[in-house]
């Protein structure tokens, strides 16, 4: 695992400034990556030290406070059991979900096939972004593209490359509008990928351009 999360998205994380999807997104990668783990465990000590030398509410205010929790309604149901581990199936294959994702899986949608090599399934949790399942078959080669708005990929099985590096289970990517790239598998390596993004993806090379005409972009 070689990328990952910039400091400054992992230390919005602990302190709960960054938006949901960034922060699913994020959590996803910190469930597999120690280094962020620890990294995010110092951010969030900050915070409690920062909220511990805050100056304190006068007593009255506490006493408020403190006389609506103990009034708040009693829930006697269970603690929320262990999650189980969850799978999702495509092109005749079996991957497990990571934890964060196994609670959507009944927002997971159905398989779309480009070509029978690219396959992409949206995951119904956001109106502010495009947030899907996309399996990448071996040896395949997608179209050069750039992107209107964000996209954050996250790796979940196999591996790409692209004109940047080649990304492993676990590796983290955040493209703007400024990155052109082509990812691609290699032979006998195929990926499935964790993607977000905020606005369509433009193709820039090819007969592939033609997707640009519908919409200005294209979400696969």
């Amino acid at each position: 695992m070689s990328f990952h999360p910039q400091a400054e998205f992992l230390q919005a994380y602990a302190q709960g400034t960054l938006d949901d999807v960034s922060a699913f997104t994020v959590a996803t990668h910190i469930e597999g990556c120690p280094q962020c783990q620890r990294q995010v465990a110092q951010f969030e000590a900050q915070c409690g030290e920062a909220l511990f030398a805050a100056p304190v509410a006068s007593q009255d205010n506490f006493d408020d406070m403190f006389n609506q929790i103990v009034s708040l309604e009693q829930n006697d149901k269970p603690f929320r059991p262990q999650r189980q581990p969850t799978y999702i199936e495509v092109n005749g294959k079996s991957f497990r979900l990571p934890l964060s994702l196994s609670r959507f899986r009944d927002q997971v949608g159905e398989w779309k096939s480009y070509g029978g090599k690219v396959f992409s399934a949206s995951i119904d949790i956001s109106n502010d972004a495009r947030v899907s399942l996309m399996y990448i078959t071996e040896n395949v080669s997608i179209p050069q593209h750039t992107h209107k708005g964000l996209e954050s990929t996250l790796v979940l099985h196999g591996g790409f490359s692209d004109e940047d590096g080649h990304y492993e289970v676990g590796d983290f990517l955040l493209k703007d509008a400024s990155i052109k790239h082509s990812p691609s598998t290699k032979v006998g390596e195929d990926c499935l990928c964790l993607t977000v993004l905020t606005e369509p993806m433009i193709f820039t090379q090819g007969v592939a351009r033609m997707f640009n005409l519908f919409g200005k972009g294209l979400y696969p």
